[in-house]
């Protein structure tokens, strides 16, 4: 499928007006400013002289990122939203939403868990000062979410083990060298 391109956001919410119910997803195309042509924006810079993002209705399970709560708030002040908009904001789900890692409140290791991993030092050095402050959140999260005593202490072995070996938590490697 073409992206569409818009000169200006009056005229993609034109386009949005007209055609939000006639299909199942579109992809907007968006010029970077360097490339001269005249283009409605996005908050994102790539290296191409453009790129194009698809847009598809919101299902009843769909993630709803802080951003994008923040802009359905916006626009409902503004008279900007549409009834299938607010239908579709109405649904959205409070376990679906704020979801992703940088959303997150900081979550802290109990200290009897930190305790547990201080007291192998290799370990400890290893997650303390040689983690990344993002890998270690995500770290964190994955022992404290667990419902479960004997899964936290569970995940807090496999935490403690990588760690002690100098390396991530396997799970989360995407690949090694």
């Amino acid at each position: 499928m073409n992206p569409e391109f818009f000169k200006t956001k009056k005229n993609l919410r034109k386009w949005f007006e007209k055609n939000h119910h006639k299909l199942s997803e579109q992809w907007i195309g968006f010029y970077k400013t360097s490339s001269g042509k005249e283009s409605i924006t996005w908050s994102e810079s790539i290296d191409e002289d453009s790129y194009m993002i698809r847009f598809t209705p919101r299902k009843s399970g769909s993630n709803w990122s802080a951003v994008n709560i923040k802009k359905i708030e916006e626009l409902t002040k503004l008279g900007l939203m549409k009834p299938e908009g607010i239908e579709a904001y109405k649904k959205k789900k409070d376990s679906n939403s704020k979801i992703y890692t940088y959303e997150q409140n900081e979550i802290i290791l109990d200290k009897k868990y930190e305790a547990l991993i201080k007291a192998n030092k290799k370990a400890w050095k290893y997650f303390d000062e040689q983690l990344a402050p993002s890998y270690k959140k995500v770290s964190i999260k994955w022992v404290m979410s667990a419902k479960q005593e004997t899964t936290r202490l569970s995940r807090l072995k496999i935490l403690i083990e990588s760690s002690a070996k100098g390396e991530k938590i396997p799970g989360f490697v995407k690949y090694k060298k």
